[in-house]
């Protein structure tokens, strides 16, 4: 005897449902309204910083990036522009595969293995953070002497990278990509570019209501138009 069409069609939507709403809560938390929320950094270290934990030396910091990531790409793009070496900051490929990954996607492969001698991600956030319950995200940069992390965040890296000197009295030689005289436009840019489009795409993919979807759909046109 054959199962009803109906009861087939519904039970394959609600196990799509829970599927998904599980899927999204782990890659993309949502408010009451469906509106994708970005979870904040746990991490807030650095490089030669006042407090005196991260000094600037070479060879000491390894940076953990991936490809399919924009946020993993401006760290790789300062790194480039200021020429910054392998042996002053190392840099591990992460590969993205979250069949394999214990949690997230991120994993080592045999061409790119972690110094740490972790199998993914996750695994390398428990060595260095043990106990931390916070999403396992990249771009990651690691103090190699502490095992500490030192920063999770795009945005923090991405300024570290740009002062650091790497024990190098003179740098002037490195490209200077925050000039003092254009700090004020280079962070006024940043911010709404950051809300309007950089989050603001991020917003729309990982929205669960047709509000927030058109709230940040709205958003995206507002930056794009501001761009022209």
């Amino acid at each position: 005897k054959f199962v009803p069409q109906g009861k087939i069609v519904q039970t394959t939507k609600e196990g799509w449902k829970f599927v998904w709403k599980r899927m999204m809560a782990e890659l993309a938390p949502q408010d009451k309204t469906g509106s994708y929320k970005r979870p904040s950094y746990s991490f807030g270290g650095k490089i030669g910083g006042a407090d005196g934990r991260y000094p600037d030396e070479a060879g000491r910091y390894h940076l953990y990036v991936g490809n399919p990531c924009p946020w993993c790409h401006r760290a790789r793009l300062v790194l480039a522009l200021r020429s910054i070496t392998n042996d002053e900051i190392g840099m591990t490929q992460l590969v993205d595969d979250p069949v394999k990954a214990s949690r997230g996607g991120w994993i080592f492969s045999q061409t790119n293995r972690d110094p740490l001698g972790s199998t993914d991600l996750r695994e390398l956030y428990d060595k260095l953070s043990p106990g931390f319950t916070g999403r396992c995200t990249a771009p990651l940069l690691v103090d190699l002497k502490t095992r500490k992390i030192v920063s999770n965040e795009s945005s923090d890296i991405v300024r570290m990278l740009n002062s650091v000197h790497m024990g190098k009295k003179n740098s002037k030689e490195r490209i200077q990509l925050y000039p003092s005289e254009l700090a004020k436009t280079i962070d006024e840019t940043n911010a709404w570019v950051y809300e309007l489009l950089n989050n603001g795409v991020y917003r729309c993919g990982f929205s669960t209501s047709q509000g927030a979807y058109d709230r940040a759909s709205a958003d995206v046109r507002q930056g794009l138009q501001k761009c022209e």
